[in-house]
């Protein structure tokens, strides 16, 4: 067994047996090269994730169960008058790295909040279905962010995000953004909310069904084109013609692609 593998499963066990006495626990993940850029991967069922770049060299992981949401399972065992409640801690969670690439994982039996905190330098992969909301502060890297049910928020960070909330707003705050890849936010029924620097470089396609579209960036629209399907006539199969209502347009000149759709909610575009 490679010496990688047995710093994983350590980690992974240190903090299953820490938890028969904790309600959180904090561990330090050390990383196969500190010298390049990492990968955090965290996705989880129920639960808050909160990631802060830091000037160091681990990923520091805390996993913290969040009281009163054990649900109860008295219903039909007997009598219990008189019998003292001996309370089980059902935090479980996993962290486990593997050439720079770092992995938590959370138990679906109740709630787990996260707080982590990473190089600056970090590439990240982070959803959550139930009660919690996504924040990342101060990182560098290419992010992948989902949540079903809460808010995203990502503060002063750096390089390339896509984005997707289904019924909460996100909310992303650029320091600066990478030149050559495309991001894409979409939202159901919350706002999207982006602010970018004032001399990126980005072609933009904006779309809100029911919101609506604002923006402190001179860009210059285009109109969009309509979608033509043509049908295969000997399968029978219809000619239809798509109009949507897409604006299409560029900022400081173009560039990658920046889409930003959304159903329910409106769509800010802001420079800073």
């Amino acid at each position: 067994m490679s010496i990688k593998n047995i710093k994983s499963i350590a980690v992974t066990l240190l903090v299953f047996l820490s938890y028969s006495v904790s309600a959180q626990e904090e561990v330090k993940v050390p990383l196969t090269n500190p010298n390049k850029e990492g990968f955090l991967k965290a996705e989880i069922i129920n639960g808050s994730i909160t990631v802060k770049g830091y000037e160091g060299d681990e990923v520091i992981v805390k996993g913290i169960q969040r009281e009163g949401e054990r649900r109860s399972r008295n219903r039909g065992r007997g009598n219990r008058v008189g019998l003292k409640r001996i309370s089980a801690n059902s935090l479980e969670f996993s962290v486990e790295e593997f050439d720079n690439v770092v992995r938590v994982k959370s138990s679906v039996n109740g709630t787990t909040d996260f707080e982590i905190k990473v190089p600056k330098n970090f590439s990240l992969k982070l959803s959550t279905v139930n009660r919690g909301d996504i924040y990342v502060e101060n990182v560098n890297g290419t992010m992948d962010i989902s949540n079903t049910n809460g808010k995203i928020t990502l503060k002063d960070i750096s390089g390339s995000v896509s984005a997707d909330a289904l019924n909460k707003d996100i909310i992303v705050s650029f320091v600066k953004v990478n030149p050559d890849i495309p991001m894409a936010f979409s939202s159901l029924n919350g706002d999207i909310d982006i602010t970018l620097p004032k001399n990126v470089k980005a072609d933009i396609k904006v779309k809100s069904d029911r919101g609506e579209i604002y923006t402190d960036f001179d860009i210059k629209t285009r109109p969009s084109k309509a979608k033509v399907i043509k049908g295969d006539r000997k399968k029978r199969n219809a000619y239809s013609v798509k109009v949507e209502k897409w604006i299409i347009g560029s900022i400081n000149g173009g560039g990658p692609e920046i889409l930003f759709k959304n159903f329910n909610g409106d769509v800010i575009l802001r420079s800073r």
